[in-house]
């Protein structure tokens, strides 16, 4: 079953319960367009080869086990369209079922064979593709957008699109904008303004401003809702715009949203005031085992680790290792991987940030219960 949309919350809840060994999960960056696509339709049957290959030697999996999984592999495999590819696969399989997801997203190039599905990547994926409102101003008209990720939909609910009521609509704009000072457009702008308060008080999410420099200043002047316009797009000519076209246009505005992640950077700041702060793998991975963070807040890296015993206490501390070294006993390829588990599982919440977003912090940090 391929899902090119996004998965929900409780979807990802039941792709991370414990399954019987070998869960095999696989990962692939593909291209969205023809001829590379059709390459990539190639490099996962290679892949898909490879696991199989690592099934097969695992002494832990029994030949029906291995038959299983392959057969379910081969068909996630034929249900895929190369035409429909994104940016990322990721494709998971057990001698029960197999599922996979086209992501909008990039993956890197992994097998991973465990008792659980990997759903590191798909967190990262819906933790990059937050919702946000868009609103684009233009001299006649106010216009409502949603988006998520690089997808847009106009929206027509709540009252938009709104409309001057005067004639000025029609004219062409001067240069310096100053048609646009008048009281009608004022008006507009109010309007769609008190039109935003319902929307956001039934979804309360960031809102990126669009239109030229004269629109944005104006608006600023007018609205209430200033803490919610995180970013402003200086940018014309989308009234009749298509979402392709605006998705484009988009780009650094999301970019922006990536980069801001304020609420996040906010809680993890009023953590360390209350020193319910860690940070760096080891003091995160500890904290992470005694159910304490409430949230982890970590660039997308790979970190190849043992986890220890210590007195009596299982996996409670690493031992890091270089990448070379993920092949000796008990060492696990990222441990990151099993920190993101741990914390979903105990109900805490996962937020991945640009690389060198959390430098301070040596790549992590964690907001703790207590």
């Amino acid at each position: 079953m391929t899902q090119p949309t996004r998965p929900t919350p409780e979807l990802l809840a039941e792709l991370r319960k414990p399954r019987p060994y070998p869960a095999v999960s696989v990962t692939l960056p593909t291209h969205r367009h023809w001829p590379e696509s059709q390459q990539d339709h190639i490099r996962l049957r290679n892949l898909l080869g490879e696991a199989e290959k690592r099934l097969a030697d695992d002494p832990e999996v029994t030949k029906a086990q291995a038959a299983a999984v392959t057969q379910h592999l081969a068909a996630a495999a034929d249900e895929i369209d190369p035409e429909y590819f994104g940016d990322g696969l990721i494709v998971y399989a057990s001698p029960e079922e197999h599922r996979s997801f086209l992501v909008g997203g990039s993956v890197p190039e992994r097998i991973v064979v465990n008792t659980t599905y990997l759903t590191r990547n798909l967190v990262a994926l819906e933790a990059r593709e937050r919702p946000y409102l868009v609103l684009v101003l233009s001299t006649g008209e106010v216009r409502l957008w949603r988006g998520r990720g690089d997808q847009v939909a106009e929206d027509h609910e709540g009252g938009f699109p709104v409309i001057s009521s005067g004639a000025e609509r029609e004219k062409a704009p001067s240069r310096d904008g100053g048609q646009w000072t008048t009281q009608d457009f004022r008006n507009m702008l109010m309007d769609a303004d008190r039109k935003l308060t319902g929307v956001l008080r039934a979804t309360p999410l960031p809102v990126v401003l669009v239109g030229l420099s004269k629109h944005l200043s104006i608006y600023r002047e007018v609205t209430s809702h200033g803490q919610a316009i995180v970013v402003d797009l200086e940018v014309g000519g989308l009234t009749h715009t298509t979402p392709a076209e605006l998705s484009a246009q988009l780009a650094p505005a999301r970019q922006a949203l990536a980069d801001g992640d304020t609420a996040e950077r906010h809680a993890l700041d009023e953590a360390r005031s209350g020193k319910r702060y860690a940070a760096g793998v080891q003091d995160v991975w500890q904290a992470a085992g005694e159910g304490r963070d409430a949230l982890l807040v970590v660039e997308d890296l790979r970190v190849t680790a043992r986890p220890e015993t210590v007195e009596g206490a299982e996996r409670s501390t690493l031992t890091l290792l270089d990448q070379e070294e993920a092949d000796t006993e008990g060492a696990e390829e990222d441990i990151v991987d099993s920190l993101v588990e741990t914390v979903l599982s105990a109900d805490g919440e996962v937020v991945f940030v640009p690389g060198e977003s959390l430098a301070d912090a040596r790549g992590m940090a964690a907001a703790l219960r207590y």
